[in-house]
């Protein structure tokens, strides 16, 4: 089965939700898809995802994370190792199951089965 990754989001850490919420629905007029505490995610009028955290991230530092959506993070984790080291390896977190590879810069890129329930709210 093919992994046919969709893209899903941008993901920045920042240190206040809150404000950095503010910013994103006030001056950039972002609109609200999904909202936690330490999470938002954005939609932009294309349709395009954005979204922030306060939690830890997955990768090392606080740099963007790229995701991308996949309907079985297992079997794409299989199919991806054939071609590719997995370099943060499958785990079960909150919002789904989650691995990710790195590109030829360096740079981690994830795929994520989301769970069906998540911890943030959908609000729109």
């Amino acid at each position: 089965m093919p992994v046919n990754p969709r893209f899903g989001f941008a993901l920045e850490y920042v240190a206040d939700v809150a404000a950095a919420k503010r910013f994103y629905t006030e001056v950039l007029g972002l609109e609200v898809e999904r909202d936690h505490p330490v999470f938002v995610q954005f939609r932009d009028p294309s349709g395009a995802f954005f979204a922030i955290a306060s939690d830890e991230a997955l990768s090392e530092g606080a740099n963007p994370e790229l995701y991308w959506l996949v309907d079985d993070a297992e079997a794409a984790a299989r199919e991806l190792a054939a071609r590719t080291e997995i370099t943060h390896p499958l785990r079960q977190t909150p919002f789904g199951s989650v691995f990710g590879v790195t590109d030829p810069d360096g740079q981690p890129r994830f795929l994520v089965e989301l769970a069906r329930e998540r911890p943030s709210r959908r609000v729109s």
